[in-house]
């Protein structure tokens, strides 16, 4: 809709401005699809989103399909009203089939899922491996039999940096219809202590004309590491936790976009990975290649 593109008033909107620089929502649900099929020979239908924000996968999970379910669940309750006006209003009828809840994601209550997902390192609030720990273990209670968590971990030479990067971002139109022009991205980490791993962060968003929406969005994490993620999940009662790296384009001299299960890969100046937790170990019969 070009038209539309050139003529609909241009939003600020923070929300809005983060997953058009951040998220991937159908390149994160083709990849919940396909492991959980090649586990278990069919499709997933219930997924539940921790940490979800504006609901952007819950909402578009459940508009892929009429059967399709979701559960939404985070603490702040405006992002929350953020998403069911901007997010699930969009999906019509497939709304209904999305429940979003205001809790704290250890002690939500449990809606039976095929595929838990906490991305966009939402998890590293929890800087202690015992909240960690019992954070993944409310996690398991509440998938099906046969069921997945995956996660998202970033690392590499520059990810406990203190450093600022920059992307520039091209015009779009968001779910609802609203023009999103073009915009920088900025990804600033403020401080990393290598005691106890504490990495603060900041997203901040340079707009037309060189203004700048700054702290945007601000975040006090732990930086973990890939095997304390995978300690951690074993020990919550998880059967299997596995790391899916991208492959490496030479042409581009980038991430090929094609994630991979692997135990071993080259340490880059920045890479992102998914952890994929398994409730239970794979039956012969479950599983088809």
């Amino acid at each position: 809709m070009p038209g539309s593109m050139r003529t609909a008033p241009s939003t600020t909107d923070r929300h809005a401005l983060y997953e058009a620089a951040v998220q991937c929502v159908d390149a994160d649900l083709d990849f919940v699809e396909r492991v959980y099929r090649r586990r278990n020979g069919t499709r997933p239908v219930t997924l539940r989103e921790d940490f979800c924000g504006t609901a952007a996968l819950a909402a578009a999970w459940a508009a892929r399909r009429s059967e399709n379910r979701a559960v939404g669940v985070d603490l702040h309750a405006a992002t929350l009203a953020w998403g069911r006006r901007h997010r699930l209003r969009p999906i019509g009828d497939a709304a209904s089939r999305v429940r979003l809840v205001r809790a704290d994601v250890r002690r939500a209550e449990r809606h039976p899922a095929d595929v838990a997902v906490a991305l966009n390192f939402s998890f590293c609030v929890f800087r202690r491996r015992g909240e960690l720990a019992e954070y993944f273990g409310a996690v398991r209670r509440s998938l099906r039999p046969g069921g997945l968590f995956v996660l998202d971990m970033f690392g590499g030479q520059d990810g406990t940096s203190v450093l600022v990067e920059s992307k520039r971002k091209g015009g779009t139109v968001d779910p609802d219809g609203r023009r999103v022009a073009p915009f920088t991205y900025l990804w600033e980490q403020v401080s990393f202590n290598p005691v106890d791993r504490r990495i603060r962060c900041a997203i901040h968003f340079r707009l037309r004309g060189g203004r700048i929406q700054r702290n945007a969005f601000t975040y006090d994490w732990r930086a973990w590491t890939l095997p304390e993620l995978t300690e951690v999940l074993l020990e919550a009662g998880f059967a299997e936790a596995d790391v899916y790296a991208q492959g490496w384009d030479e042409a581009d001299q980038d991430g090929d976009g094609k994630f991979r299960k692997t135990d071993r890969f080259e340490d880059q100046s920045s890479w992102v990975v998914y952890v994929v937790a398994a409730r239970d170990r794979v039956s012969r019969a479950a599983t088809r290649r």
